[in-house]
């Protein structure tokens, strides 16, 4: 898969002392609703895309695990920007819906993957994205689904 121009300038900002801060200020401008659960970029490559959320007292709920809306966010943030920085520019994507299951209580910071072979983006179709979210100890606690429709752009 070749690198767009979006995860070329991903993985320069990745070399900067910072680039977490500078990330989050981004996503705040692009995706204000996504920054608030304020994750932090781990790897990303063609087709592959980790992102990380610390537990902290706001994306908890009242039994002080990591709170499924916050999951939720995490998920889909991490498989559209896995998308996004995947998809050549003469094609283009939307949601279309997201499909979760919570398999365990969130007690620690977490990893989310997506990981992908990209679609034929010249055809319009429905691509399912498998996101999975990781504790502490490397165990599954929620995975998700994020359906998107593909396809070229306009003429």
């Amino acid at each position: 898969m070749e690198e767009t121009v979006m995860l070329r300038a991903l993985r320069r900002l990745m070399r900067v002392p910072g680039h977490n801060l500078l990330f989050c200020a981004g996503l705040a401008l692009a995706a204000p609703y996504s920054a608030t659960i304020r994750p932090r970029l781990i790897h990303a490559a063609p087709g592959h895309l980790e992102l990380d959320m610390r537990k902290r007292r706001a994306v908890t709920n009242h039994m002080r695990t990591l709170h499924a809306a916050a999951l939720a966010n995490l998920m889909e943030l991490c498989g559209s920007m896995a998308a996004q920085l995947a998809i050549p520019p003469t094609a283009r994507w939307i949601p279309a819906g997201l499909d979760i299951r919570y398999l365990r209580k969130g007690r620690t910071d977490v990893r989310a993957v997506c990981a992908f072979t990209p679609p034929d983006w010249q055809r319009d179709q429905d691509w399912p994205v498998k996101i999975q979210v990781f504790d502490a100890a490397g165990a599954v606690i929620a995975e998700a689904i994020l359906h998107m429709r593909v396809g070229p752009k306009p003429a």
